[in-house]
């Protein structure tokens, strides 16, 4: 006699069609050698929390450890370039207390935010305007896992930083700038980077997958380019009128 599945049972070809969700390790592994893939499965689960805590707690400490003398002359570089170099600014031990724990909670709180504000912009993006039915959860947690792209250039250039005595220096067409930028076009090249391309180019592929492929990979990644775009002008053009 056959065996019939009773209700709320999987029956044998969903059991043998059933799919694991990737681990963290294997996601993060995937953000890099297959993020179309990774969005396909982030379909079946979301996982975001602590996919991003973890991105946040390393850059906290990345920048906790950074030497006080490059902190120093970083603050001193923004001060100058914001015109302040006349106004009494507090004592150097209270501007590096400021500097030191600043960074640090900026980098755990801005991650989150962040990546809530990029998931609002991809849904926006792909839900309204694509016809997508994503759920903001799914772009939060693509969103979060290409974070990890961002957090490989942090730890690169952090020792580039330490070496030169500055933070100013981005991977990016900023390395082809003589000196610091300080025109719009200069600021615009130093906020062009590496793996700020490549962070872009991954989650428009991550948002493919999550569109099951009805949104092609080049319409997802150049849509995600575009975005990105539109950020940098905005923050070159920031760094232009207010300092970097």
């Amino acid at each position: 006699m056959n065996y019939q599945p009773g209700p709320g049972e999987a029956g044998p070809a969903e059991i043998q069609t059933a799919v694991p969700t990737p681990n963290l390790v294997q996601r993060v592994v995937m953000v890099f050698t297959s993020p179309t893939k990774l969005g396909e499965a982030l379909t079946q689960a979301s996982p975001w929390f602590w996919t991003l805590a973890i991105v946040a707690i390393v850059s906290a400490v990345g920048f906790f450890l950074i030497p006080q003398d490059v902190l120093q002359a970083a603050m001193e570089a923004q001060v100058a370039a914001r015109g302040q170099e006349g106004q009494q600014a507090p004592d150097a031990d209270t501007m590096m207390t400021i500097a030191r724990f600043g960074g640090v909670g900026s980098a755990l709180l801005f991650t989150f935010i962040g990546a809530v504000v990029i998931a609002g912009v991809l849904y926006l993006a792909f839900n309204v305007i694509f016809g997508q039915d994503n759920t903001f959860t799914q772009h939060l947690s693509g969103t979060a896992h290409v974070y990890w792209i961002n957090l490989l250039g942090f730890l690169i250039v952090m020792p580039i930083w330490i070496s030169k005595g500055e933070m100013t220096t981005q991977l990016g067409f900023g390395l082809l700038l003589p000196d610091a930028p300080e025109t719009f076009v200069q600021h615009l090249m130093n906020s062009i980077t590496l793996f700020g391309l490549w962070s872009s180019v991954a989650l428009g592929a991550v948002e493919s997958g999550l569109s099951g492929g009805r949104v092609t990979q080049g319409k997802a990644i150049g849509t995600v380019l575009v975005l990105y775009l539109i950020w940098v002008t905005f923050s070159a053009a920031r760094a232009t009128l207010f300092g970097a």
